[in-house]
């Protein structure tokens, strides 16, 4: 069984959870299953990870420019049914959303990840607004669709109308390494809170900051280290001035061995997110043994269980005083970070893939 992978993602993401997973799949189903031959078909892509994993891939990786999410998509279109007339692929697995497929007469695949588009349509602009759109013809084009969670597939239900029988719910894992015990981390002499991801719109940043700002107590024996999303904006920082909390707010970029060790020592790792489809830094918070504060919408409750404390995203007051709380009660912090160890067990790459398999061949 041959199942061959898209160009999509790797067209649009140099990094991230969703080509990550891809790269995951392709790289460990051959180990899996013998009889399973994986391809990842992107002739021009941006992708890191694709570009430094051992999976079978027909294409290369070129250096990012601008207008490459409009120019790449339709190169890779065109050279894709060209090398696909001498390919005999068994399933097509559509890595992300688009118009049209490729012109292949077998199984198509699709895996959906949110519909955070549909839910906050006035949180996006530009190319972004084309999404919803998309995501739609992939879905009426696909045979069976996965969902990266159980609240994806209701999110499906509820918005699309999608039969329940074409969708199969199959979670995602981490695939960031538990830190070296004890090693410390550079430039962070104080306790901090950890922030994760991009800071805009949904992700619920500026309320997450509000409720640091007025609290006392964060405020005096905190810091608020937040990696990725980009480096902080001048409005971010003139906002942190007028709050006279430039000194306790910090940016860093991070590689995942420095991820890990951040986590690692965190005071705590919050997740003020209104909305997630799945919420993979829940997952590598957990396995870090970071104790976790988040929202308790979307699929965070069902990601996270036992091994964090909620609050309602949209209540300031309530999110600063479940942090509080929790960063003041060791008893609480280790039980936590005991839940975390235990829960994370529950999402592998291991079942990822052996269900992902095993709706590969009930397609064939």
């Amino acid at each position: 069984m041959h199942i061959f992978y898209d160009y999509q993602i790797f067209s649009l993401q140099k990094m991230g959870g969703i080509s990550r997973y891809f790269v995951e799949l392709a790289s460990r189903m051959p180990v899996y299953s013998p009889v399973i031959e994986t391809t990842v078909l992107a002739p021009v892509h941006i992708n890191e990870y694709l570009d430094c994993s051992s999976v079978h891939k027909i294409g290369r990786k070129i250096p990012s420019f601008p207008g490459m999410h409009r120019i790449l998509p339709a190169i890779n279109r065109i050279a894709s049914r060209a090398i696909l007339k001498g390919q005999c692929p068994d399933i097509l697995h559509e890595t992300y959303y688009s118009a049209t497929s490729l012109p292949v007469a077998v199984p198509r695949i699709l895996s959906v990840y949110d519909m955070i588009h549909e839910r906050f349509p006035s949180q996006f602009k530009g190319p972004d607004l084309d999404i919803p759109k998309l995501k739609e013809k992939a879905i009426a084009r696909a045979d069976h669709l996965i969902a990266i969670s159980n609240n994806t597939r209701d999110d499906l239900i509820e918005y699309l109308s999608v039969s329940p029988e074409k969708i199969t719910v199959i979670p995602l894992a981490s695939s960031i390494e538990k830190p070296e015990e004890n090693k410390d981390v550079e430039n962070c002499q104080r306790p901090y809170l950890l922030y994760v991801g991009l800071r805009g719109g949904v992700k619920n940043f500026k309320r997450l900051l509000s409720a640091f700002s007025h609290s006392t107590i964060l405020r005096s024996e905190f810091d608020l280290i937040c990696v990725g999303g980009g480096g902080f904006t001048s409005e971010e920082l003139s906002t942190f001035d007028g709050l006279s909390m430039s000194e306790r707010i910090k940016h860093l970029s991070a590689d995942d061995t420095l991820l890990a060790s951040l986590y690692s020592h965190a005071a705590l790792f919050v997740y003020p997110s209104l909305y997630e489809g799945f919420g993979l830094p829940l997952l590598e918070a957990m396995r870090c043994g970071c104790p976790i504060a988040c929202s308790n919408t979307s699929a965070m409750p069902e990601i996270a269980g036992e091994a964090a404390m909620f609050f309602d995203p949209s209540d300031e007051e309530e999110m600063r005083v479940v942090i509080e709380s929790t960063v003041q009660s060791k008893e609480t912090v280790t039980l936590l970070r005991t839940h975390g160890y235990e829960r994370e067990k529950m999402f592998s790459w291991d079942n990822c893939v052996s269900q992902t398999a095993e709706l590969y061949r009930s397609k064939v």
